[in-house]
């Protein structure tokens, strides 16, 4: 691939963009994950070009703990390519399939992707398609932010590759001003309402419902969430990080991920306070 840089070794997955497989770096001798525009996408989305090269160049200037890193990008058979590390382990959803979190664990995850969310947020870049399948989750338990395909940052506005009126993203985690139709300029309050969601989603078990109507999105943390989070013992201060990043309205969510961050922090202390003081009452 590329003319002597990479060799395909197994397919790991495809998308609407494209394919991602496991390969060697021949020059590294190291194993890197490569996702390559396939035919396909070309043939059914006249913008994937544009959209494929786009993921590139945002994934290009980022690098965080949190996020999966792009190594390098090039062409192969006149379609483009790009690799990045490869993540050992499973994704966020593969998990959740077998177990749900702990508050605590989920806690700690969300953190981790909120400070994620805040760095990509800072340089003008949303996410746009945060949910479990594509939050990966390492062999040291990290959690690790991925696929940027459906990403907007500010040159977007030029580019015009998401008409008005189109959803974007994953129906059941977006906000309701993507399913509203407004992807197209909407901010990083909507990848805080998705993180949310997510929090919500790995605590309980319980998959967000796909919406039919606006209405369904109308106190949906409520309706879905709250009451299985009370009956299972779940903190306040848990209960209220993921009511606020869900609100309906994003001028009621969290302003910011920083600001998320910060009411999570707060949350863990409660939490580890609440623990000494059962531990100390109980004489252990």
């Amino acid at each position: 691939m590329g003319g002597y840089h990479y060799k395909l070794l197994q397919e790991l997955g495809r998308g609407a963009a494209g394919v991602i497989y496991l390969a060697l770096d021949v020059e590294k001798q190291q194993l890197v994950a490569v996702k390559y525009l396939s035919q396909e996408a070309v043939a059914r989305h006249p913008n994937a070009v544009a959209r494929f090269l786009r993921e590139v160049r945002i994934l290009s200037k980022l690098r965080h703990p949190n996020l999966v890193a792009v190594d390098r990008c090039g062409r192969s058979k006149g379609r483009p390519y790009f690799a990045m590390e490869y993540v050992r382990g499973k994704s966020l959803a593969d998990v959740l399939q077998q177990k749900t979190l702990t508050a605590r664990q989920a806690l700690r995850m969300t953190e981790r992707l909120a400070r994620a969310l805040d760095y990509i947020h800072r340089r003008g870049i949303v996410h746009r398609d945060l949910k479990p399948s594509n939050i990966l989750i390492d062999h040291t338990s990290t959690p690790r932010l991925a696929d940027f395909g459906l990403a907007r940052d500010e040159s977007e506005r030029d580019m015009q590759l998401t008409a008005s009126g189109v959803a974007v993203g994953t129906l059941r985690y977006s906000s309701p001003e993507q399913c509203g139709g407004n992807s197209h300029k909407v901010d990083g309050r909507a990848d805080i309402y998705s993180l949310g969601l997510v929090c919500a989603s790995a605590i309980t078990g319980i998959q967000p419902r796909v919406p039919e109507t606006m209405q369904d999105l109308q106190a949906r943390f409520e309706r879905e969430y709250e009451s299985a989070m009370v009956r299972a013992l779940v903190p306040e201060c848990v209960i209220q990080v993921c009511r606020k990043a869900t609100r309906f309205d994003p001028k009621k969510r969290y302003r910011a991920a920083s600001e998320m961050v910060a009411e999570i922090r707060d949350a863990l202390g409660e939490m580890r306070a609440q623990s000494q003081r059962l531990t100390a009452a109980s004489g252990v």
